[in-house]
């Protein structure tokens, strides 16, 4: 299984292996290690992309269990689409609280659980976020089911943001000051590099 640490350790063993040669000049060995740093971060690249793609299908899909609602057809799926307009117009979250407890006393299923996914949206916005999250919490505790899957949905994060930087790959000291970039370039040039494809483990 490709992870980022077997990528980054296969990258580290072309390294060494490439500064063990004897038989390069100093152009040809800055190349070749280029060319292992661009393989090494394709790679990466295409598999942050993966992990992204299942991050947002496992997101997307302990949504539809928190705030979806059964396949509808005709007036009820009118009730819900205008459930979800007028949630949407909330901009207060007071407001919004007030309008959840009387979705809930009025038996209107379909509005409270719009403003709560609503909710749910706004409370990842930093800071101003944190005023929507009660009504997501009491979402949550007025249906214990939900609290999995609550608990799940805030467990993800999507890979390679914020702090996370598991998919970055440190550039060969030998690169100097060039940027991610210009490490591309040099890898693109002509310079032919014999036995400069990639290697693997004994």
């Amino acid at each position: 299984m490709t992870t980022p640490d077997s990528i980054r350790a296969e990258y580290e063993r072309k390294l060494s292996h490439i500064r063990g040669r004897r038989d390069l000049t100093a152009e040809a060995q800055r190349v070749a290690i280029a060319r292992a740093y661009q393989d090494a971060e394709q790679k990466m690249r295409q598999l942050q992309q993966q992990d992204t793609e299942r991050y947002q299908r496992d997101r997307a899909r302990l949504e539809r269990q928190l705030f979806g609602a059964a396949d509808s057809f005709g007036a009820d799926a009118m009730n819900q689409r205008q459930a979800r307009e007028m949630a949407a117009q909330l901009t207060d979250p007071q407001q919004a609280a007030d309008a959840y407890q009387r979705a809930k006393r009025d038996g209107d299923t379909a509005y409270a659980r719009a403003i709560a996914a609503h909710a749910a949206d706004l409370s990842t916005v930093p800071v101003l976020g944190l005023a929507w999250q009660p009504i997501v919490d009491q979402y949550t505790q007025d249906s214990p089911a939900r609290a999995d899957a609550m608990k799940q949905l805030g467990d993800l994060h999507r890979p390679g943001h914020g702090t996370d930087f598991t998919y970055v790959l440190p550039t060969p000291s030998e690169m100097g000051r060039l940027s991610a970039g210009q490490v591309m370039a040099l890898a693109d040039t002509d310079l032919d590099v014999h036995g400069d494809a990639p290697t693997t483990a004994a």
